[in-house]
């Protein structure tokens, strides 16, 4: 959906202006958060000034779902094509736990955004992947966690899983990854992590989660 709107601009100064303010907008809202994020902090982290910020984006609101909107436009793919795979279903809940990770690594401002919009309300947030989101999602198929539910409930009924509820699996498997992203300043904190040793134990926590799920399965 960002490119169709990007393409529409009608030129390249005004796509390459776009993407700059896209960039520092990411930025400082990793830095500062939502609320604590400010229009101009973004216009001096793009290189121009205040108005023509405002002549692009004229909010700050607008700007954090438009930074939302590419990130998850982004991740859905990844993840639709790992649930495309021919595999295993404990397999496939690797996979699936390895790349939603790393798609958090790369659009970290998605927990935040997300975090944001709950405590904003939780409509606002339903109506934003209702109205914005689902678009991109091609007619017919479902969006990637209800995907991953009915097919753990196929591997249930066909002998490959314990009965473990799937829709409980599929929450312990989301909440276990987006924590550590919506937790950083205060893990980084207690656990004495700088940016780097942060980026390392995302690395470790792939292969954790992974080890977890895999031995409540066998537990249960």
């Amino acid at each position: 959906m960002l490119t169709k709107w990007l393409n529409q601009m009608g030129n390249n100064r005004d796509i390459d202006t776009t993407t700059r303010i896209l960039a520092a907008a990411r930025k400082v809202f990793l830095k500062k958060g939502m609320a604590g994020a400010r229009m101009q902090e973004i216009a001096d982290e793009a290189g121009i000034n205040k108005a023509l910020l405002h002549y692009y984006f004229r909010s700050k609101d607008q700007l954090f779902r438009v930074v939302f909107e590419q990130a998850i436009g982004e991740m859905i793919p990844q993840l639709q094509t790992v649930l495309a795979q021919e595999l295993p279903i404990r397999e496939k809940l690797r996979a699936f736990i390895r790349v939603y990770l790393e798609q958090l690594q790369a659009h970290p401002v998605v927990p935040l955004f997300v975090l944001n919009e709950l405590n904003r309300g939780a409509e606002s947030l339903v109506d934003i992947f209702r109205t914005h989101l689902l678009v991109d999602i091609p007619s017919g198929q479902k969006m990637p966690p209800q995907l991953l539910v009915e097919q753990i409930q196929a591997a249930q009924l066909r002998g490959e899983l314990p009965p473990y509820p799937a829709d409980h699996l599929l929450v312990n498997i989301l909440s276990m990854c987006i924590f550590p992203f919506l937790a950083r300043p205060m893990l980084q904190f207690l656990l004495q992590l700088d940016d780097a040793a942060f980026e390392a134990f995302i690395e470790e926590r792939i292969n954790q989660v992974q080890l977890f799920i895999d031995r409540a399965l066998r537990g249960a």
